[in-house]
């Protein structure tokens, strides 16, 4: 039988049932031109993983220019991709799950947009990519990411039902976004048996607001965080990283 709690998803998910994963997928899904002014050196957003994260979540072109990495970092690599280029709403598999491995990933991670037309063309992978960690024995990460048309990205009933997805098709962790308050997004993390994190999402213009929000996230019960833009964008980066650490793990 699988371990569930194996030594690599014990890098990922800690002791206390929580998790801070700094985020930076951004590039490949937006573009650097979104980030104009900010340095998007991989080695950069590691080094700044390294002083509160307990991961980071990378592709693995990013990965394999890495000079430094800590012994303790979780890394999880992204293996499904889309640009905002193209037309159509879908993730496809760009990086084998062996390839991960030959750079060091302790974790693999996938999208699946969830109830957009091309859904099951992105079951189908997640599919793929279960078989392949299975065999190395690697945790999946799936961002289970509602997609209905008309309705907002965090509606609520929409991210319940892509987080119990996640958790009925066997996903170690999963990721999805905050519905807007600890009460609704208690109900996310409730119907999800596998443990829930909250994507961070853009940039937010006050600290307080957004560490109010990192408070409500753990409060919902959720297992903690992904956060990207919120941290690396701030210029104040590795004390606004050690500040969300402190609210995950417990520490305020």
């Amino acid at each position: 039988m699988r371990k569930l709690f194996g030594s690599r998803f014990k890098k990922i998910l800690k002791k206390d049932g929580r998790t801070f994963l700094l985020a930076f997928d951004h590039g490949v899904e937006h573009g650097p031109h979104k980030y104009e002014g900010i340095d998007l050196n991989p080695q950069r957003i590691v080094d700044i993983a390294a002083h509160a994260a307990d991961a980071v979540i990378l592709h693995v072109g990013a990965m394999k220019r890495l000079e430094k990495i800590p012994k303790r970092l979780g890394l999880v690599i992204k293996v499904t991709a889309r640009t905002n280029l193209a037309p159509n709403m879908i993730q496809e598999i760009v990086t084998s799950v062996e390839e991960a491995v030959s750079y060091g990933a302790d974790a693999i991670s996938a999208t699946v947009y969830v109830g957009n037309e091309y859904e099951y063309k992105m079951l189908r992978n997640l599919a793929e990519i279960k078989r392949e960690c299975l065999k190395y024995d690697l945790p999946l990460l799936g961002f289970m990411y509602p997609r209905v048309k008309g309705k907002p990205k965090n509606d609520v009933i929409a991210v319940r039902y892509a987080a119990r997805l996640g958790s009925e098709l066997g996903l170690d962790l999963i990721k999805t976004y905050y519905t807007g308050s600890k009460q609704s997004f208690s109900k996310v993390v409730r119907d999800a048996f596998a443990p829930v994190v909250a994507a961070g999402g853009m940039k937010t213009g006050s600290i307080d607001t957004f560490f109010k929000e990192v408070k409500d996230v753990i409060a919902s019960g959720a297992a903690g965080l992904a956060i990207g833009r919120n941290v690396w964008m701030r210029k104040n980066a590795i004390e606004v990283a050690k500040r969300v650490r402190q609210l995950v793990h417990g520490k305020d």
